[in-house]
């Protein structure tokens, strides 16, 4: 038989064989290159972290020796005086006070462009140097940058804050007095204030380039280092070209790339030789697999090439009978199991009634002399025949569709209905069925009283097949404002811990006499009811079947 032959199957088999050498190749080549181009970047990036420490260090120790001769600025008589008395600060011939300012001055006004004290209200109230005064000059090979500055001026004693001190830092005064940075040609030193947006140092980049770690500028790549200050309130950027000391790394991360690519394409061109023949019988694999998963199951392929293509196409061909045989099978099955479990389900909704009515027309053929007996028990055995009418109705739709036409009902009804029907099977067993006891005031539910009879039926009658002769079964109910608990408890040998998990399981029954349904059909209905069914067990102990329902408060009557 000639099959198809599949254009793309052949270069899909050979990716898969080559899959073990381009692949490990591949990563290689990329870690090899990434890590020749990251080295470089590594060092200077080191590098640049070294110095901008020392930068930071540096800029620290100055700042604290700026912030010492600031304060004793701060806290001269002279300054503290007159902004407690809101006056201005003038010069006195032979004040101490102001020849003590003016010695604070001198140490401070190299690194200070202005100074300006305001009172506690924010009123200007002297500065140095003064307004008239020209002001001192940045020292010489440093740009002039100001960083405004803001410190806190107290009183003696606790007086608290009595006035705000303004000071004008030059920039410069914080750097140390050598800028060349040792291994690290052209790099940029820049200072930011505390936003991090407004530059203190002249730079002839933009500075957005240096928010980030790595940037193109000037037609090469540059790394840049950040580091951010809280005293004084400043951000330090350090960056620098990979330019020299990037290219031996480059250069040696092409020549390896290279070098793997040429590799990887002999690997490319021997597989492609090496495959050719061996991908040919694959094919009509190929071809046979997409026939088969349109759904023709009479397909065989042909057992040709190596050896080991041969055995796969044995086997392929052995699976496809086998597959075709098994969804024959697996059809019959479903159908049989479809029609056998709702034939199983009819009769056991039927059995159950029917035995009922034996017994009551046993019992009347005993006392057929005493015809008021005899009309009671064949009016029961009718009312029987009635009920299963109803119950297989009631089994029938709800089959089809679930809970139909529910109303609100007392529980109380259908509970007395399923133990009435149940006493004979107790009786029969010589089994005691303990006496019903109810609540004096109606248990409303909302539900279809067929429904919930069959319900409590099916549970004691698992509870009477359960019992030998003397043991005792019984119902509880406990009524809650949102709940009822109906609890239908028996003193049998109970159910083995390892089928409990198979209990609600159709067709599966721990004993001789049951379907394998009750159960099942118990929990449909409890939870088309909007409640549910647990059982309780304890081998030896006995068994409860708890069913829980939400309670329905009917509405009052109309007064009207």
């Amino acid at each position: 038989m000639l099959l198809r032959r599949s254009p793309g199957f052949r270069t899909s088999f050979l990716l898969i064989l080559l899959i073990g050498v381009v692949v490990p190749l591949g990563i290689v080549g990329w870690w090899l290159t990434r890590s020749t181009q990251t080295s470089g970047q590594e060092l200077l990036r080191t590098r640049l972290e070294q110095t901008l420490g020392d930068i930071v260090q540096t800029i620290g120790s100055n700042w604290v020796d700026h912030r010492s001769n600031l304060l004793l600025l701060a806290e001269s008589q002279v300054v503290r005086t007159a902004l407690a008395e809101g006056r201005a600060i003038s010069p006195s011939e032979g004040d101490p006070g102001w020849r003590e300012l003016e010695s604070a001055w001198a140490i401070t006004e190299s690194a200070v462009d202005r100074v300006t004290f305001l009172d506690h209200e924010g009123v200007a109230r002297g500065s140095l140097p003064p307004v008239d005064h020209p002001g001192g000059s940045a020292p010489p090979g440093y740009p002039s940058s100001i960083l405004p500055l803001r410190l806190a001026v107290y009183g003696r004693g606790a007086t608290g804050q009595i006035g705000t001190m303004e000071v004008r830092l030059r920039t410069s005064s914080l750097l140390p007095g050598d800028l060349v940075l040792p291994g690290i040609g052209g790099s940029v030193l820049a200072l930011f204030d505390a936003t991090g947006r407004t530059p203190l140092l002249p730079i002839t980049m933009e500075p957005e380039l240096l928010e980030g770690n790595r940037f193109s500028w000037a037609g090469d790549t540059w790394l840049a280092v950040r580091d951010t200050l809280f005293e004084p309130p400043l951000q330090v950027s350090l960056s620098a070209p990979m330019g020299a000391l990037g290219q031996p790394f480059e250069r040696a991360a092409q020549r390896g790339l290279i070098a793997l690519l040429l590799v990887a394409a002999g690997a490319l061109l021997l597989a492609t030789l090496a495959t050719r023949q061996v991908t040919k019988p694959l094919h009509h694999l190929a071809d046979g697999a997409d026939t088969i998963a349109k759904g023709d199951m009479d397909v065989v392929v042909a057992e040709e090439g190596p050896d080991e293509i041969r055995r796969v196409a044995s086997a392929f061909n052995t699976m496809t009978e086998n597959l075709r045989r098994t969804l024959v099978e697996l059809s019959q099955r479903e159908s049989l199991a479809a029609v056998g479990e709702f034939a199983a389900s009819l009769a056991h909704e039927v059995r159950n009634p029917l035995t009922a009515i034996r017994l009551d027309l046993e019992r009347a053929q005993k006392h057929i002399g005493d015809s008021e007996t005899a009309n009671q028990l064949l009016d029961e055995a009718l009312n029987e025949v009635r009920r299963l009418d109803a119950s297989v109705t009631d089994a029938l739709r709800l089959a089809r569709s679930g809970l139909q036409s529910p109303v609100t009902l007392d529980l109380r009804q259908p509970l007395q209905a399923a133990f009435r029907a149940a006493e004979p099977i107790f009786h029969s067993r010589g089994a005691e069925l303990h006496q019903l006891t109810l609540p004096a005031e109606p248990v409303f539910t909302n539900g279809e009283p067929g429904a919930l009879e069959q319900l409590f039926l099916n549970l004691l009658l698992n509870a009477a097949q359960a019992l030998d002769t003397g043991e005792r079964a019984g119902v509880d109910l406990k009524q809650e404002p949102q709940l009822i608990h109906v609890s239908v408890w028996d003193e049998g040998e109970g159910i083995p811990p390892e089928d409990m998990d198979r209990i609600f399981e159709p067709f599966f029954s721990t004993s001789s006499e049951g379907t394998g349904l009750g159960l099942p059909i118990a929990l449909r209905i409890a939870r088309a009811h909007g409640g549910e069914l647990e059982l309780e067990s304890t081998l030896g102990g006995g068994t409860a079947a708890l069913v829980t329902l939400p309670a329905e408060w009917p509405e009052p009557p109309d007064p009207a």
